[in-house]
């Protein structure tokens, strides 16, 4: 199993995943626009994830197993010192381990390709899931931001956490 790159090929996959998942997803995190849930709003948001990715800013993966999409996995904020983490899996694969291979592929890809010295994720108080599975991967909790987001009608904190290596 790999993260593979994310291309225009993946188009019907990556909008699949996004509509069946879509409730799940916004109930975590904050909802994309409605324009996205259609093939043209998943065809631009491809192409804005290509062009990031060119221009060596991003590295936008996805989990495929069965020939379905399981999880994406992001690097967001590429710089010489630091990238971003994120990754989102389906909900009908969640406690079967696709987030830690998420993670630790993203962690392998930013130390081998890009050269990060740390990475960088927040996550809302409503997903301690997600706290686990950074923790899990040696990440540390190095800040909380009270009030981050209005989600859903509900004020979430949101808990910032970093990796460091050498």
């Amino acid at each position: 199993m790999q993260l593979e790159l994310l291309s225009k090929d993946h188009l019907e996959k990556l909008l699949a995943f996004e509509l069946e998942n879509r409730s799940w997803f916004e109930s975590l995190i904050e909802p994309r626009g409605h324009d996205f849930y259609s093939a043209k709003g998943v065809g631009k948001h491809i192409d804005a994830e290509l062009n990031k990715v060119n221009s060596g800013t991003a590295f936008c993966g996805l989990l495929i197993k069965n020939n379905e999409i399981v999880a994406r996995a992001n690097l967001r904020d590429i710089s010489t010192n630091k990238a971003v983490v994120g990754y989102r899996v389906s909900k009908r694969f969640l406690s079967q381990g696709y987030a830690s291979f998420c993670l630790a592929s993203l962690i392998d890809i930013a130390k081998r390709k890009f050269c990060v010295r740390s990475l960088e994720a927040k996550v809302l108080e409503n997903n301690p899931a997600s706290k686990h599975v950074l923790l899990k991967q040696g990440f540390e909790p190095i800040g909380n931001v009270p009030n981050f987001i209005v989600l859903n009608n509900k004020q979430l904190a949101c808990t910032e956490f970093r990796l460091k290596y050498a």
